[in-house]
């Protein structure tokens, strides 16, 4: 067989046992029920197999959408810092330590998310596809790891409102890398950098006026 021929093949075979996953959506949707008892990041983790930094990525930056008082940001932005820097440091798999895998996530705080996030992940997840994949993959998802522990850096700073569109950025990167989907990488990349600008923009003008007061 050619190498095109083998290349196809493996994608073939990719795309097939993609198709036989249970979407993230339904995951977290599953997990959401009041009637059950908090899950735990660990059995959460099993839940999500190979696509765990994805959907910790979707998971912990759709969290960032949810009315909560600053302080909350920090003990957001911790967790993906823990996620994003094993993606950047090139783990294949993401790795838990005990102390974490027994953390427990409320149900209700998961069902904010998914009433948040959950139509627009329900529809992300029907359009997204394997394409526009750079390669060598390791050395992508290395330095998409470093972006979004950078947004992470921000998302944790407990100044108002500045969490929100790094945290929007990071779901976004985790629909990308959990579908391989270069188109979603890239919106991803954009809404961080309109973000960042915008941030930079509001903050640098607040500072710029406390100093003309002084």
């Amino acid at each position: 067989m050619s190498p095109g021929g083998f290349s196809h093949l493996r994608h073939t075979l990719r795309n097939r046992g993609r198709s036989r996953q249970k979407r993230i959506s339904a995951i977290l949707r599953a997990h959401s029920h009041r009637n059950r008892r908090d899950p735990t990041i660990g059995e959460l983790s099993q839940a999500f197999d190979t696509r765990a930094f994805g959907a910790f990525f979707i998971l912990f930056g759709g969290l960032n959408l949810v009315p909560l008082p600053p302080p909350a940001s920090f003990f957001i932005g911790l967790p993906l810092m823990f996620f994003t820097i094993q993606l950047a440091i090139g783990r294949h798999r993401l790795w838990l330590p005990e102390s974490v895998q027994r953390m427990k996530l409320s149900p209700d705080r998961i069902a904010l998310v998914m009433t948040k996030i959950g139509p627009a992940l329900r529809w992300v997840e029907r359009v997204a596809r394997h394409r526009y994949w750079l390669e060598p993959e390791r050395l992508l998802l290395s330095l998409v790891g470093w972006y979004c522990f950078v947004m992470a850096i921000i998302v944790a700073i407990p100044f108002p409102l500045s969490n929100l569109i790094p945290g929007i950025s990071i779901a976004i990167v985790g629909v990308a890398i959990s579908t391989r989907d270069g188109l979603w990488l890239i919106a991803a990349l954009i809404v961080g950098v309109i973000g960042l600008a915008i941030l930079g923009g509001v903050y640098g003008a607040a500072l710029f006026t406390l100093l003309q007061l002084f």
